[in-house]
């Protein structure tokens, strides 16, 4: 337990100071996200936040990561898609890149590590069917290629106000820890900490009112992170029978980041707008500007993300009915987000109407 503690301390610590550097660095060179229109901050804020502690947390990943726990191959592309990913998302933070070119890099990522996943897979009569579903082109591969690409999106859509992508990166790869511990999976545990403890670091400047932002650099590969830990997970495990498990229980520990982006994705398209313009309609960003403060609204959608990994390790213990309690419980929260949405948006508008 103790080299559990100084390796997330250490991490934490040398985020923490990264990201100083990297403020200091932003505001000598002018690297600040100005507000416009659709921002959720009234003043310049220096960004590259995730320029700066990503690379603190998957060289903790690199180094300290059991190696034998995980095949060499899928070890090295699971690193290397996160640092490409890494690379192209601290490019677009200075100078965007086209809309094409980032997702052909990211279905490029995730179509490498599902390759080698599914050459890892684990073998058994009762898994067949996965192993040859995961295998190009098969339906599985393709699948979950947009299962990875989709999170990895909207991971990155969700991070618009102080604090929210660092919380939800904090509790969720605190589930992966307490989940790869538990049940046998170390590597995943490392991976999970070594997030944890670098967004904590993160926060330490990010947390409201924000001192430095996130960044592509960092909300896109915590996202690939998320989507790509079930796929590890079965192949450290070396029980592909689980997968479905892992899956759904690592979609609860973010599930407050799907199921806001997906419902503003769908309630877009409704509307006939275009997806991948930028916009101030998501969930959190309507309570910001119906006048929550961003401290609220990042501790509520922590909170959700604490019922949701709850939920998860029940379902991870194969709990009776966890799969069904944890639906309905998810529903009900977000019917509740919905409905908090439009009573603060009627109370805003009623003041803007009185004033």
């Amino acid at each position: 337990m103790k080299a559990w503690i100084f390796f997330f301390a250490g991490v934490v610590v040398a985020a923490g100071v990264a990201v100083r550097v990297m403020r200091w660095v932003a505001l000598r060179r002018a690297l600040l996200d100005r507000p416009n229109t659709r921002s959720s901050h009234e003043l310049p804020v220096p960004r590259l936040g995730g320029g700066a502690f990503m690379p603190v947390v998957l060289g903790a990943i690199a180094l300290l990561a059991p190696r034998a726990a995980i095949p060499g191959g899928l070890f090295a592309v699971f690193l290397g898609g996160a640092a490409l990913l890494f690379v192209v998302g601290l490019i677009d933070d200075v100078v965007s890149l086209s809309t094409g070119l980032r997702f052909a890099v990211h279905f490029a990522v995730a179509g490498a590590v599902l390759a080698m996943a599914a050459k890892f897979w684990p073998a058994g009569a009762d898994v067949a069917w996965w192993s040859a579903a995961l295998r190009p082109p098969g339906w599985g591969f393709w699948a979950l290629a947009i299962w990875i690409v989709g999170v990895l999106n909207l991971y990155n859509f969700m991070d618009g106000i102080d604090g929210l992508a660092g919380v939800q990166a904090v509790v969720a790869g605190a589930f992966w820890t307490a989940a790869g511990m538990a049940l046998g999976a170390p590597w995943v545990a490392v991976v999970g900490a070594a997030i944890a403890a670098g967004s904590l670091g993160f926060l330490s400047l990010n947390w409201p009112p924000a001192k430095i932002f996130m960044g592509d650099a960092g909300s896109t590969v915590l996202g690939f992170c998320f989507a790509a830990l079930p796929l590890l997970a079965v192949v450290e495990m070396r029980r592909a029978g689980q997968f479905e498990l892992w899956l759904a229980a690592g979609a609860l520990a973010v599930w407050p980041f799907l199921a806001d982006g997906t419902f503003t994705i769908l309630r877009r398209l409704r509307r006939g707008e275009n997806i991948l313009q930028a916009h101030r309609s998501h969930l959190y960003q309507r309570l910001v500007i119906a006048g929550v403060s961003h401290a609220r609204v990042t501790i509520v959608y922590g909170a959700l993300a604490l019922l949701g990994a709850g939920l998860g390790w029940r379902v991870l213990r194969g709990e009776s009915l966890a799969v069904t309690t944890a639906l309905g419980a998810i529903a009900a929260a977000f019917f509740v987000l919905w409905r908090w949405v439009l009573r603060c948006e009627r109370r805003g508008l009623a003041g803007a109407v009185t004033s």
